[in-house]
């Protein structure tokens, strides 16, 4: 009988609105003024292909209203000509003076000339703008309007109303030390220990609201204020709402911050009074953003220094017509002395970002489970009358493939021999392999990890005027070694000045640096991997973020037959004491091993067939895995202009050793070749696809492949794809089809065909989640059952997160051994981020249950880690199929929020 598991339940942060108790509200609707629409067409730029203009971009006057105004929730993103939708929702009915005063400055900052402008103004008043009063049942989210609201703006509304009322003035919730767990029972002593309080105040969020506790707590010296953030979801095949809660850590600067030169910085300011006449006082968070700019120092050196301004950008511009310059904190003291408006009655604060300073903040980033339980459970109890959570998710049993055998077939544990002939059978009977190292301790850990790894003796330089390879020959396979140093194509990207716009710049260095390598190494006769020795990140920073090379290195190795992995340099010996024999650091050797683990995955190497156990389920036969994923990109900022939407598949049979995958203009493909490809067809390219151009892409390639096998297994994932393919919103989903077109098709007409579509935790549509049992919190790795095609997944912790203190709260004391314990703002944080599997299709007969435990069970099959990762096995594949399009790092940085540490197979690496 298999051993009770220590966490019996899986607890969410989602709750249910309760249908049993009135709850009703009062707000106040203004929609767009139908006759300002045909004149504000004119801000837009004029289409390409000639058609009428007939809505209006208002994304930048919306943030700038929800920047200003207190209490309001925009809700149109555009306003469409004749659609008469509903454009901001408020508390309070707006004075409409304010309100145009802030519109009319958002004209004169987006009219191309001052001219146009006026003319534009002229045509529109003041009196156009009319509050309507809206009684809105939150029981049933329905509202009194005339004419019908559409469910999903009051889906919208309904964060933003539970927001309101957890920042209730007076309102505010008391962070209690937990009980001694070895303390007498008999001892009724309460320990003497000072509380701590939050109170909480709107913030503007991207997806549904926030509320952030103000002052901060741990001031001066390691300011930091809890964030919670609240979104209204829905689950497939259910309309009801569900309330989702997320809570996260805000870290503020607290020492003279560095600030990066190629983006701003978020200032979060809670003034004390209103900054427009006439507007409600409901003390809110306003932001703005700031930027580094250099500014003349005539008694420098240098004659100029670096300071911070407001963004000069259109919402700065708008900011200071409206007269607002001298109510905003002065930024060069938010840079160099950022604590002196966190206590001041007009309160700022400056988001701390990694690289503001030389050293690592005093908080380290993410949220424990001692301080997100209690959270959410003050949430719980002051919103009884409200909401009900949803009931405790107990954990599913099946398993589909053998967790033991699954270790054992691992890059880590698999024999040298094994691993060359597994490399032969996915490659051929050759295979390159190259070391291009810049420093010696480097070279010397790459050729001790390769020799172990391959069993084979790595020459220490290869000849440097030819470029030949050492040959080795061994019974699996043949090797043709190179260990040469990298030279000058290793370096930085150099910019390109005759170019316009950021992106042309960054697209011609990486053409150069492709070049550069194609001459210097010529095209790889045979399948090969290189490991690349490049400078880290922090030779990179600020404004040289974009001469970052790996991105260039790995796309300009791939041109010549070659799949990279860069690393940074290898740490110096430790010095040998006394007769000890002077030996590399652990953490070298280990980061060369997995380097070489990540580019055998990159060939698609598995060492043995995946270990599938289907006895005991419905799933009568190994599946094949086919898996979509959409490689996008609509970023702005300094990568404005480029926008890609790139779909590919990737497709694996059922033993796991034949992975296969496909793009527009590429056939199916060996992994090792495909990558090469779909690089060499879709790399920085300007590809824009239309939503039905992806979903046809995605069909005929669900044709081509749907009777190859006699069970195939579809993996989706909604967030990354619904937007090219819109079957996989709730609202559009029905079990057991698949859809393409205008109507659905039963599942049957893919004999054996299912699809599985996961959620994961971006834009909080999955809550925040963790194990529990009768005495405490935890995490626990499994699968867990909310409803009959609803399943929840989470991973285990990864090694390298070994040193995370789940009872470690930033703000209150704990027990340890019966002794209390300062708070901890240090102590590294770790959470279980998980899954939301929905079984949206299956065959007759089979089991909703079995097949979301398969879909569980390859988040462990990936060959190169040992641990769980983030996506199921055949979507990491996919997903990592972008870093040969486009650089993702940069773009990452671009970016950059805070969020929980977890392990790094979260990026599937």
């Amino acid at each position: 009988m298999p051993a009770k598991p220590k966490y019996e339940d899986l607890k969410l942060a989602a709750f249910q609105l309760r249908t049993d108790v009135p709850w009703e509200r009062r707000l106040y609707l203004l929609r767009f003024p139908e006759p300002w629409k045909k004149p504000l067409t004119t801000l837009a730029k004029a289409r390409r292909n000639g058609e009428e203009i007939r809505s209006i971009p208002i994304t930048l006057l919306n943030d700038v209203i929800a920047a200003l105004v207190p209490d309001v929730i925009t809700v149109a993103t555009r306003a469409t000509i004749g659609e008469n939708a509903p454009w901001i929702y408020s508390d309070v009915e707006v004075n409409t003076e304010s309100l145009f005063a802030i519109i009319a400055t958002w004209i004169r900052a987006t009219a191309t000339d001052p001219a146009k402008a006026e003319a534009i103004l002229s045509r529109l008043h003041q009196s156009d703008l009319v509050w309507t009063p809206l009684d809105v049942d939150f029981t049933t989210l329905t509202s009194d309007s005339a004419d019908e609201i559409q469910s999903d703006e009051l889906y919208r509304l309904l964060p933003h109303v539970i927001a309101a009322e957890l920042s209730a003035p007076g309102l505010q919730h008391v962070h209690l030390m937990p009980k001694n767990p070895d303390a007498d029972p008999a001892d009724a002593e309460p320990a003497d220990v000072e509380q701590v309080i939050s109170q909480f105040h709107r913030t503007p969020a991207e997806q549904g609201a926030c509320v952030m506790n103000w002052p901060p707590h741990r001031m001066p010296h390691r300011p930091l204020s809890y964030m919670i953030n609240i979104t209204a979801q829905s689950r497939a095949f259910n309309s009801q709402p569900l309330v989702h809660i997320s809570v996260g850590t805000r870290r503020w600067a607290h020492k003279e911050a560095k600030l990066s030169f190629n983006q701003g910085h978020s200032v979060y300011m809670l003034p004390s009074l209103p900054w427009l006449p006439g507007l409600n006082q409901s003390r809110s968070f306003l932001v703005a953003s700031i930027e580094s700019w250099k500014k003349d120092a005539p008694n420098t050196e240098q004659g100029f220094e670096y300071s911070a301004r407001w963004s000069g950008g259109k919402i700065g511009k708008i900011l200071r017509e409206l007269g607002l310059s001298e109510k905003l904190p002065d930024p060069e003291v938010l840079k160099g002395e950022p604590t002196a408006y966190l206590g001041a009655p007009n309160a700022a604060a400056l988001v701390f970002r990694n690289g503001m300073y030389s050293f690592d903040h005093p908080v380290a980033p993410g949220t424990s489970l001692a301080d997100k339980v209690p959270l959410v459970e003050w949430v719980t109890n002051t919103l009884a009358d409200r909401l009900v959570p949803v009931e405790n998710l107990r954990k599913g049993s099946q398993v589909f493939l053998d967790s033991k055998k699954l270790k054992e077939s691992k890059f880590a544990a698999s024999e040298a021999a094994q691993l060359r002939k597994a490399i032969a059978d996915t490659v051929g009977e050759t295979l390159g392999v190259d070391i291009f190292y810049d420093t010696n301790h480097t070279k010397n850990c790459a050729r001790a990890t390769l020799a172990k790894l391959l069993g084979i003796e790595v020459p220490e330089d290869t000849d440097r005027v030819t470029g030949k390879p050492e040959t080795i020959i061994t019974d699996e396979l043949t090797i043709l070694t190179t260990v040469r140093p990298v030279g000058a194509w290793g370096g930085g990207l150099a910019g390109d000045d005759t170019t316009i716009t950021n992106k042309d710049r960054f697209q011609a260095a990486v053409n150069s640096r492709i070049d550069k390598i194609g001459e210097e190494l010529g095209n790889a006769e045979v399948p090969t991997i290189s490991l690349v020795e490049i400078k880290g990140k922090k030779s990179y920073a600020g404004k040289q973020r974009t001469s970052d090379p790996k991105f260039a290195i790995k796309v300009g190795l791939s041109r010549t037959g070659r799949l990279s992995q860069c690393v940074t340099e290898a740490p110096e010996p430790v010095p040998a004491e006394g007769n000890q024999e002077t030996t590399a650091s652990d953490s070298s050797l280990e980061k060369m091993r997995f380097s070489w683990f990540d580019l055998l995955r990159q060939l698609g190497v598995r060492a043995t067939d995946l270990p599938v156990q289907p006895e005991g389920t419905t799933v009568r036969e190994a599946p094949a895995y086919l898996a979509f994923w959409l490689v996008r990109q609509n970023q702005r900022s300094r990568w404005e202009g480029i926008t890609r939407q790139v779909p590919v598949a990737v497709l694996i049979d059922p033993t796991g050793r034949h992975v296969q995958a496909c793009a527009p203009n590429v056939r199916w493909t060996p992994l090792h070749r495909a990558q090469h490809e779909i690089s060499r067809h879709h790399m920085l390219t300007d590809q824009k696809r239309t939503p039905e151009e992806i979903t046809r892409f995605f069909e005929q390639v669900l044709r081509s492949v749907a009777r190859q096998y006699p069970s195939l297994l579809l993996l989706t994932s909604a967030q990354n794809l619904r937007w090219g393919w819109p079957h996989l919103n709730n609202p559009d989903m029905a079990i057991d089809t698949i859809k393409f077109g205008q109507q659905p098709q039963d599942i049957t007409r893919y004999p054996g065909l299912r699809h599985v579509r996961l959620r994961a935790t971006e834009r909080h549509e999955v809550p925040d989640t963790w194990a529990a049992n009768s005495k405490e919190e935890g995490h626990s790795a499994g699968y867990w059952i909310a409803e009959d095609r609803i399943f929840f997944s989470t991973g285990e912790k990864p090694r390298t997160a070994s040193n995370a203190v789940k009872s470690a709260s930033k703000v209150v004391p704990r027990w340890r051994k019966g002794e209390l314990v300062n708070p901890s703002t240090k102590s590294m944080v770790w959470n279980a981020r998980a899954l939301e599997f929905t079984v949206a299709a299956i065959q007759p007969g089979d089991v909703p249950e079995d097949w979301a435990a398969v879909a569980h069970d390859l988040r462990w099959a990936t060959p190169h880690y040992d641990y769980s990762i983030a996506l199921p096995w055949p979507l990491a594949v996919a997903k990592q199929l972008a870093q040969y399009i486009m650089p993702l790092d940069l773009l990452d940085d671009v970016d950059e929020i805070e969020a929980d540490i977890s392990s790094p197979a979260d990026d599937g690496n």
